[in-house]
């Protein structure tokens, strides 16, 4: 009897476990679009027609989103073949968002305006934003690479493919946010910080709420990414040597 009810809870246990993720993957996929969705749809606010190296950036990375939504439903299903299969065809489509991330984030800096219209409005810089873009993308592969090589550790592997698709591909669609938003381009203060917070330490939080303590990865690697974050915007963005280097990449 004792036996059955640890059994009744363990499958209690995965089945929470499957939901947190399927819901934090379908927010991702909501931001993204939020993010991305209104210049895409119209073209009064672009600052220059869509290139297919746009294109197809927006589709690959829009295709993560997918198959990460796709491999936490297989996860909660125990489709664990098929999971393993598509984990081959997600291992590819990691390499093609780094290098497509690179070529679209060196042609934006090029031009000194994003096409959406989203980022630069007269002001900023340009070489600035390329340490969040090119800091991303860094992220993403460090966090990706080390997923694939604890595949065989699902603690671990599920923790960085979702602080990975977090920390890689919200910044971006959080700031088209606040930068097609009128209101929220007036606000000084970084108010991506908070959003970009919270989805940081989600599975932190849910993690102390449902068996009241937290994964390693959940809290330091969340808390490492949100300080790179940080570090990027404070000290290494404004620095004379990562202009240098930024203005050495770009030409």
């Amino acid at each position: 009897m004792q036996t059955k009810i640890a059994l009744q809870e363990q499958q209690a246990h995965l089945n929470s476990e499957g939901w947190f993720y399927i819901i934090m993957a379908v927010i991702v996929i909501v931001i993204a679009f939020a993010g991305f969705g209104p210049a895409a749809i119209s073209t009064e606010s672009r600052r220059g027609p869509l290139t297919w190296a746009v294109v197809s950036h927006g589709a690959i990375f829009g295709a993560w989103l997918l198959l990460f939504l796709t491999q936490t439903i297989l996860i909660t299903k125990r489709k664990l073949a098929l999971h393993r299969l598509l984990g081959y065809m997600g291992a590819f489509l990691a390499l093609l968002m780094v290098l497509s991330g690179y070529i679209t984030a060196i042609a934006m800096a090029r031009r000194g305006y994003d096409l959406s219209g989203d980022l630069i409005r007269g002001k900023g810089d340009p070489l600035e934003l390329l340490v969040f873009q090119l800091g991303d993308l860094l992220s993403f592969t460090i966090l990706v690479g080390l997923a694939i090589w604890y595949r065989s550790t699902p603690a671990v592997h599920k923790r960085l493919m979702l602080l990975a698709t977090i920390a890689s591909l919200m910044p971006a669609a959080l700031t088209h946010i606040i930068g097609h938003s009128p209101v929220l381009r007036e606000i000084t203060a970084p108010i991506i910080l908070l959003p970009l917070f919270m989805l940081l330490f989600a599975r932190a939080v849910y993690e102390r709420l449902s068996r009241g303590s937290i994964h390693p990865i959940s809290l330091w690697v969340a808390l490492a990414l949100f300080v790179w974050a940080n570090l990027r915007a404070v000290v290494i963005g404004p620095s004379d040597a990562w202009h240098n280097f930024a203005e050495w990449l770009i030409t």
